[in-house]
């Protein structure tokens, strides 16, 4: 399998960013039907996979784009595909976006989806084997696999691609990215990001339960392998705790959080990496994690720079941080640790510098953000690059989805070879690298 090239995986360079707050450009089309530009009467023509939930709310943003025009939904919740329809009452309804794709064909441009986890990488790329450009939520992927597949072929057939981290485009976060790439800080020497959330779960196991009429249960686990249902733990809401299914709290939070020091720093693979969480339960994620990586140097890090990432109420010590005493850290976050100063990024607020007095006379500028999901479609459309295109998203959750198996095997240092895929020290860690899909669910390209 061809590497990526270094440039698909490069965050946005502080010119460029500072100029359009756009980054380079995808590949040249190769295998393209529907790879730039809408239907004949200049609109997009979408198809949501995943309508309730998170599926909603992007389902709602992106039909709010005046050249939007919404011609499939699929869920396998039949209540919520009845509540996306009464909205969209002249979309085309399914409960399996195989079909939906396959018999809508050339009368849809572009597919969103907003699934659980472990079906982001089925759905997504069954949109770009047929041509069409995606949006994806995040995390981009369950599996490390699936991240590097999504960004290979996305480059292959030109389509254009957007990750769902909305706050990617967010003033907030880009003016963080212009203060650090500014050096403000000057070179970074480590980072903490965190998140009070906890995806994790350590009570009974669930009790199997029949399967409610609204729901196609064997299409809601799709890729994954076969379990009874049990309510109140897989669909609508809990799914994230569990190890077939999601990602646990670095999934949902790390990828946002993670985002800004990955295009800041342009980061690339890393290197190693070690967590000193408690042993998880077999099935689901741990309450709390600790993850340490290892990176090589950037132009905007030191050689020994380290990235560490706390969740499920753990936060870093600010003991030797130049903040002021009885400073209290946001819920959610980052701090840039650099060689002249530090740099605050709360999720979601404006950056802080420390210390304080250091920039009390500095006039400091705010970049403009934008809206994430219209700028996908403005993309489609012909328009502007996208910057969380698969390119730059899978490079980034394959790392993030490296903490998630080290997490799994505590205290064990992995060694990342990234050009072959591999964890070359520990082979019950490299088995995650890639799971088989459940018979019947096999995908194209993966």
């Amino acid at each position: 399998m061809a590497r990526r090239s270094e440039s698909s995986q490069s965050g946005l360079s502080r010119r460029r960013f500072l100029a359009t707050g756009a980054a380079a450009g995808m590949a040249a089309p190769l295998i393209l039907r529907s790879a730039r530009g809408g239907s004949a009467n200049d609109k997009l023509r979408l198809a949501s996979v995943g309508v309730g939930g998170m599926g909603a709310s992007d389902l709602a943003s992106l039909s709010s784009h005046p050249k939007v025009e919404v011609v499939g939904l699929c869920d396998v919740d039949a209540n919520r595909l009845g509540e996306a329809g009464n909205k969209f009452p002249n979309a085309k309804r399914f409960s399996d976006f195989r079909e939906m794709i396959a018999e809508l064909g050339d009368s849809i441009d572009a597919v969103n989806v907003a699934t659980p986890d472990h079906t982001h990488a089925a759905a997504a790329m069954t949109a770009m084997n047929a041509g069409k450009h995606v949006y994806c939520q995040k995390p981009l992927t369950h599996d490390v696999y699936e991240s590097r597949r999504l960004a290979d072929i996305a480059k292959e057939t030109g389509v254009v691609t957007q990750m769902g981290t909305q706050i990617h485009s967010a003033s907030e976060y880009r003016t963080a990215v212009s203060w650090i790439q500014g050096g403000l800080i000057g070179k970074v020497k480590e980072v903490h990001s965190w998140s009070n959330k906890t995806w994790g779960y350590n009570g009974a196991a669930p009790t199997p339960n029949p399967v409610p009429d609204f729901l196609s249960w064997d299409l809601w686990l799709g890729t994954a392998p076969e379990r009874p249902y049990s309510q109140g733990h897989y669909h609508p809401a809990d799914w994230r705790r569990w190890v077939d299914f999601g990602c646990g709290t670095m999934g949902d939070m790390g990828i946002h959080i993670l985002d800004p020091v990955f295009t800041a720093l342009q980061m690339k693979d890393p290197t190693e990496v070690i967590s000193t969480s408690d042993a998880p339960p077999e099935t689901s994620h741990g309450m709390q994690n600790r993850v340490t990586y290892k990176y090589p140097a950037t132009q905007y890090t030191t050689d020994d720079f380290e990235l560490t990432w706390y969740d499920g109420g753990l936060f870093p010590d600010t003991a030797d941080w130049n903040v002021p005493a009885g400073f209290g850290l946001p819920g959610q976050g980052s701090m840039f640790i650099g060689t002249e100063a530090s740099l605050l990024l709360p999720h979601i607020a404006m950056p802080q510098l420390f210390p304080q007095d250091k920039f009390a006379n500095v006039r400091l500028g705010r970049v403009e953000g934008g809206n994430h999901y219209h700028l996908w479609v403005d993309a489609c459309l012909g328009g502007e690059p996208t910057t969380a295109h698969f390119g730059y998203a899978g490079p980034l959750t394959e790392s993030l989805l490296l903490g998630v198996i080290a997490n799994r095997f505590p205290t064990q240092s992995l060694t990342w070879d990234a050009e072959n895929m591999e964890i070359t020290n520990f082979s019950d860690a490299q088995a995650m690298i890639r799971r088989q899909y459940r018979k019947g669910f096999e995908v194209e390209n993966l």
